[in-house]
């Protein structure tokens, strides 16, 4: 906790620019890069997005992407549908496994994730995420004696000397060295960035491979007058 000379220091200086810093933490706990320049490179803005897509030109499996070709001759109807249907399997289970894997609830990922559907004359259905760098604050952080403990990245561990200041919103943040200035303000992960790689990755392409051909199965029998 700040004491009351330095916190009226820090709410003049939060938004000059060069004294607090905003940082992104590793999952080992050690400081990472700037969050700027980590967003810079992933987008072309502020905000970072990403997307997991399924279409019939899909790369991920080979059979797959030759049934998805075959089943597009006979019924681009048939094909949006079973896309849309995998696409919603995909997204559920790549944001149970983005909770795992950032620390963050299932309604903060669902809610940095959307699904945009395949039609018959687009047949292409995506998993979309947006959203930058999250405070550290939204991994249940707490302060303690040596610093602040907070779970990103579903792992529980206490940030040394970090500090928590409640009036200005609970944010976490640590001093860049000796001097009381600059501060550098403390983040987890991006759910984008998180979002394909490692477990919810594979997630998505598990997802697809197991209910992609069940569903265009069930969508070409309907079409053809099949059971």
């Amino acid at each position: 906790m700040l004491r009351e000379r330095e916190a009226t220091s820090l709410k003049s200086d939060l938004g000059t620019k060069g004294w607090v810093r905003g940082r992104v933490v590793n999952a080992d706990g050690s400081i990472g890069g700037s969050r700027s320049e980590m967003a810079a490179a992933l987008s072309n803005g502020p905000v970072m997005s990403a997307a997991l897509a399924i279409s019939v030109e899909w790369q991920g499996l080979a059979h797959i992407r030759e049934m998805l070709e075959r089943a597009a001759r006979v019924s681009p109807q048939a094909v949006s549908r079973a896309l849309n249907r995998t696409a919603e399997k995909a997204r559920t289970d790549v944001t149970r496994a983005l909770v795992k894997q950032t620390g963050l609830k299932f309604g903060a990922v669902r809610k940095a994730t959307s699904l945009w559907r395949a039609s018959p004359g687009s047949l292409s259905a995506e998993i979309r995420a947006k959203g930058g760098y999250t405070s550290l604050r939204e991994f249940g952080a707490r302060q303690t004696k040596k610093g602040v403990s907070a779970a990103p990245w579903g792992r529980r561990q206490v940030f040394d000397h970090a500090f928590i200041v409640k009036r200005y919103g609970a944010h976490v943040y640590k001093r860049e060295g000796a001097r009381r200035f600059p501060i550098l303000k403390l983040y987890g992960p991006a759910i984008p960035v998180e979002m394909v790689k490692g477990a919810s990755r594979d997630a998505f392409f598990r997802a697809v491979e197991s209910e992609l051909p069940k569903r265009l199965d069930r969508e070409l029998s309907r079409v053809l007058g099949g059971s």
